[in-house]
């Protein structure tokens, strides 16, 4: 049996009554928690691959923990996809039955031989059939198909087995400390791995509570839309021991402390999916916030390395669990073994024992904290032949309270520029002396061929919708280069006339 579902069914059998998930509409404890896996479970005898296409709720927790327990494959349709994702995932892994509480949004989408309305923990929700051939056979203990678009828009699926999901689990839960005292509150998509591990899965191993209100509640909408005011009245509501935030949250939280608008309840707030600037720690840290970054891939199963209230190092991400290993090749290269993924769905199906070329590159100190310098393939070369990490450049500018994102380009430039996205609004003349005010800053804390030269304010911020960030939430350069190219080449050109 699962290890997850032997614990769900332990607690359930000592804590019957106490809560186990708690949802904006609907709450359900140990005993009730159980039941309701149970019964949709019973429900899934005729599925093999079973998307799950629904936000965050208890309802959520119920069916992925009901697809773990009957051996059944999931695969998690990130609401945030375009319909053209939804569809490609849809067929590219033959998901034989939808559940989702949505169904409009799959009408013309996709043909179904039926549907039938059914209610998960307090959520009406409806199960679509969907036709398949069935021809692609799968020759690995498939248990999570996770979509990862990556930098180039195009989902993949990474093939996920019951068994590297719960090492990464436990060895996530030993690394952090968790406890049942925790009280996990669910901020990002459950589609999104991290996510699903840290928010649900540890708790569920140690007893803690979930908590997983309605984005509406969180005050958060979109990919990037937030109003302050209700995320800090929900976090102060729910007095949360745990998080996972993504470095954008994390600046939020730095100003909501400042402003001494967060509640004292924070054990460990974990911040991953993007390079964090030491500074942005550092200033975490000085107020109280724990905060602690890690490092991962969905190919090794989500997490690889993290920080921790014992071995902490701000600046890097950590040491590896317990499971992993690490070795960093002559150039750099960041190579992981431990769990690790299966290959790609309808791709080469890898050996689990076999290193994973991460992509990214780093070091590992004396100590064995890893050090991440960005990826290999987003390495701008200067003009003067000087490699330069993107990341290392925009985590700096990120860590400015005037900031919201940035991107850096400039590869065959004599120097590098950037497009920013500020937090606030300003007439232009204000916005630009204070942001050059902060670049002369962030300027003097890089070395001489990595600093910026310029820099023009984004039209719009950087999100999905408009194709200039990744699902993760990285932005995507090329796609960002290509909107702004005509004022870049004029950044470039104004620079170059001054010194005619």
């Amino acid at each position: 049996m699962s290890s997850l579902i032997r614990m769900l069914t332990s607690h359930a059998a000592r804590y019957q009554d106490e809560t186990a998930v708690v949802g904006s509409q609907h709450t359900l404890s140990w005993g009730n928690l159980d039941q309701a896996v149970t019964s949709l479970c019973a429900q899934l005898n005729e599925c093999r691959t079973i998307g799950l296409l629904m936000a965050n709720s208890p309802a959520w927790i119920v069916s992925d923990l009901a697809a773990v327990s009957a051996g059944k494959r999931l695969v998690p349709l990130p609401v945030f996809f375009s319909d053209e994702q939804i569809l490609h995932a849809i067929q590219d892994a033959e998901i034989d039955a939808v559940i989702t509480d949505d169904s409009s949004r799959l009408d013309g989408l996709l043909s179904f031989t039926r549907q039938r309305s059914i209610r998960i923990a307090g959520k009406d929700c409806t199960l679509l059939t969907v036709p398949v051939d069935g021809k692609k056979l799968l020759n690995f203990p498939v248990s999570k198909v996770t979509y990862t678009s990556g930098s180039t828009g195009s989902p993949r699926g990474v093939l996920l087995s019951l068994d590297a999901i719960e090492t990464v689990t436990e060895s996530l839960r030993q690394a952090v400390a968790a406890s049942r005292q925790d009280r996990a509150l669910v901020l990002l998509p459950l589609s999104t791995l991290l996510e699903n591990i840290g928010t649900v899965y540890i708790p569920i191993l140690v007893g803690a509570q979930i908590i997983v209100p309605d984005a509406e509640e969180l005050g958060l909408a979109g990919s990037s839309k937030i109003n302050i005011q209700k995320f800090a009245e929900s976090l102060c509501r729910f007095r949360p021991t745990s998080l996972v935030v993504p470095p954008q949250l994390l600046k939020l939280l730095v100003g909501l402390a400042r402003q001494q608008a967060l509640p004292d309840s924070f054990r460990y707030i974990a911040v991953g999916g993007a390079p964090v600037g030491k500074l942005m720690l550092d200033n975490a840290q000085s107020l109280g916030l724990p905060v602690y970054q890690g490092y991962g891939l969905s190919e090794a199963c989500s997490v690889v390395t993290v920080n921790t209230p014992e071995h902490n190092r701000p600046g890097s991400v950590g040491k590896p669990l317990p499971h992993t290993r690490i070795r960093i090749t002559t150039q750099g290269g960041i190579m992981v073994r431990g769990q690790t993924y299966g290959g790609y769905l309808n791709d080469t199906v890898r050996k689990l024992s076999d290193e994973l070329a991460t992509g990214d590159l780093g070091y590992l100190d004396e100590d064995g904290y890893l050090y991440i310098n960005g990826r290999s393939r987003n390495v701008i070369i200067s003009s003067y032949g000087r490699n330069i990490s993107p990341e290392w450049v925009e985590s700096e500018l990120l860590s400015h309270p005037l900031i919201a994102q940035a991107a850096v380009l400039g590869d065959g430039r004599e120097y590098l520029v950037a497009v920013l996205v500020p937090t606030v609004s300003a007439t232009s003349q204000d916005l630009h002396r204070q942001l050059d005010v902060a670049l002369i800053g962030i300027n003097a804390r890089l070395p001489d061929y990595a600093r910026l030269g310029d820099y023009l304010i984004a039209d719009a911020p950087f999100s999905i919708e408009n194709g200039q960030l990744t699902n993760n939430g990285r932005p995507r350069r090329i796609r960002i280069e290509q909107h702004y190219a005509e004022l870049i080449s004029r950044l470039y050109e104004s620079k170059h006339e001054q010194f005619l």
